[in-house]
């Protein structure tokens, strides 16, 4: 039996998620950690969206 996952639980693995695709997206597009400040993941992430309609 599978029980479901608390909100807290849905938001953590969201945050994970969230982090890895981002720090996907920044190594296609060549960039190093220390190239990027954590402030514009958000901005980022937004304008891949938007690029590819997700």
């Amino acid at each position: 039996m599978t029980s479901k996952l608390t909100e807290k639980q849905k938001a953590t693995l969201w945050q994970q998620h969230r982090a890895a695709s981002y720090q996907a997206s920044c190594r296609l597009a060549g960039y190093t950690p220390s190239d990027i400040i954590m402030e514009q993941a958000d901005e980022r992430l937004a304008s891949l969206r938007r690029q590819y309609g997700g």
